[in-house]
């Protein structure tokens, strides 16, 4: 298998939407090195209801902030590795490592069309992340004898970014509060369904109502039903 297959690779998109079918929007960014670290950062925020006087507060989650993910690679100019493909050698051109982060800028910088930076898919063996770049800074480790840089070490920080259909279907929202949208499995019908969610088979009147259907049975395998939000009195 082809060596570059297996590097990290970051891919432009011009709209969310199109990470699945779409073409990348750009050139895509290709690691000279993988990185030896992941850093995969997880928050939950919680809603502060301290009142005056109160010695503590529950711990009500009030949402959970999008993942940032940081890597760091290593730019090198020598074109001399070691057999662990890391440079051994001191490099002597600059080339490779400007080319390289010209490139990244142009991978993940803003663009016109839309006015923004791009929607980037982080692809690395398993790991398959649609995001969108936060921050980047860029360590210079040697220069040659005119101050070019011949190795550095780029770090990035990419924040998790989900479309709202898809972040829904893939955050499996079930709070009877929130609509959201249930894929069937075998044998599902729609009282268990909506009394899975709502713990009240009776809300089926209004589910089917929503979802067009004029059946109780058994549903159809993998179609997907819009769970409405409860409507508070």
């Amino acid at each position: 298998m082809d060596g570059a297959l297996l590097k990290l690779t970051i891919l432009p998109f011009l709209t969310s939407r199109t990470f699945a079918g779409g073409p990348p929007s750009g050139p895509p960014f290709v690691a000279q090195f993988n990185p030896t670290e992941l850093t995969d950062s997880y928050e939950v925020n919680f809603q502060n209801e301290t009142k005056q006087g109160d010695s503590g507060e529950p711990a009500k989650q009030y949402y959970i902030k999008p993942r940032n993910f940081t890597f760091e690679l290593m730019l090198d100019g020598s074109g001399v590795t070691s057999a662990t493909g890391f440079p051994e050698n001191l490099p002597s051109t600059p080339a490779s490592v400007i080319g390289q982060i010209e490139l990244f800028k142009l991978t993940t910088g803003y663009n016109g069309k839309i006015h923004r930076n791009p929607y980037l898919l982080l692809v690395w063996g398993p790991f398959f992340v649609t995001s969108v770049l936060e921050s980047y800074s860029i360590n210079y480790k040697i220069f040659n004898s005119i101050g070019l840089p011949v190795r550095a070490i780029l770090s990035a920080t990419f924040r998790e970014h989900k479309d709202d259909v898809l972040g829904n279907l893939l955050d499996n929202r079930s709070s009877p509060d929130v609509a959201h949208a249930h894929l069937t499995g075998e044998g599902d019908t729609l009282p268990n369904v909506v009394n899975e969610v709502y713990r009240d088979p009776g809300r089926y009147i209004d589910v089917a109502r929503a979802n067009g259907l004029n059946t109780v049975r058994a549903l159809e395998t993998g179609s997907e039903i819009v769970m409405p939000p409860v409507r508070s009195a």
